[in-house]
C-alpha cells in the first residue's frame, strides 16, 4: 500500500500541472470558419485540411508560438476584400500523408445567404512544398518589397504567406483582384 502512495501522489501532481502552450491543443478548429465556408471546403477540397501547429517542424513551432501564440498557421481571418465583411484565408494541406502540396484559398461571402466563393491565391504539388509555410492576417498599412524598390499602401487587411525565416509574400486586394508583394526573401 505504501509503495502505491508515491505513485498516486505523482499522478495527482502531474494532473494539476498546466499544459504548456503548443501542447494538447492545435488551435486550428474548422469551427472558426462559418458553415458556408466549411461547406465550400468540403465540396471543393474534401481531401485537404487547414495546416495545424502540429504540421510544423520543431524550430518553426517555437517561432510560431512566440509570434502568433493564439493563431492557427492555416487560417487567417480579416477584411481582405471588403471593409465591412470578413473573409477567410486557408492554407490547405493534404489529409493523407501519402499526398503532397498545398493550396492557399480565400473564402469570401457572396451576396445571397450563407454561400461562399473560393479564390485560389497559390498552390503547389511538390513534396515539402509547404515546409515552414504559414499564413496570417496583415493589417492595412504601408508595405515594401524585400529589395526596397516597390511599396504599396494596403487599404484592407492582407494575407501574409510566410515560409518561416525564409521568405514572405503579401496578398492584398486592389483593383478588384488580389495583388502580390514579396516582402521577405
Amino acid at each position: 500500500m505504501f509503495t502505491r502512495l508515491p505513485l498516486l501522489a505523482c499522478a495527482i501532481v502531474l494532473a494539476m500541472v498546466p499544459i504548456s502552450s503548443g501542447q494538447g491543443k492545435d488551435s486550428c478548429p474548422m469551427a472558426s470558419l462559418p458553415s458556408g465556408a466549411q461547406a465550400v471546403l468540403g465540396r471543393q477540397y474534401g481531401e485537404w485540411r487547414p495546416k495545424r501547429v502540429s504540421d510544423l517542424g520543431a524550430d518553426d513551432k517555437k517561432i510560431w508560438a512566440e509570434t502568433h501564440p493564439k493563431d492557427c498557421p492555416g487560417i487567417a481571418i480579416g477584411h481582405f476584400e471588403k471593409p465591412d465583411q470578413l473573409a477567410y484565408a486557408v492554407l490547405l494541406v493534404p489529409k493523407s500523408q501519402s499526398s503532397h502540396g498545398y493550396r492557399i484559398v480565400v473564402l469570401s461571402k457572396v451576396a445571397t445567404g450563407d454561400s461562399y466563393a473560393a479564390t485560389v491565391l497559390d498552390q503547389g504539388d511538390a513534396q515539402d512544398a509547404d515546409s515552414g509555410m504559414v499564413i496570417s492576417t496583415a493589417p492595412r498599412g504601408s508595405y515594401s518589397d524585400f529589395e526596397g524598390t516597390a511599396s504599396v499602401q494596403v487599404k484592407l487587411d492582407a494575407v501574409n504567406v510566410e515560409w518561416i525565416e525564409k521568405a514572405a509574400v503579401l496578398y492584398y486586394w486592389a483593383h478588384g483582384k488580389y495583388q502580390t508583394l514579396q516582402t521577405e526573401d
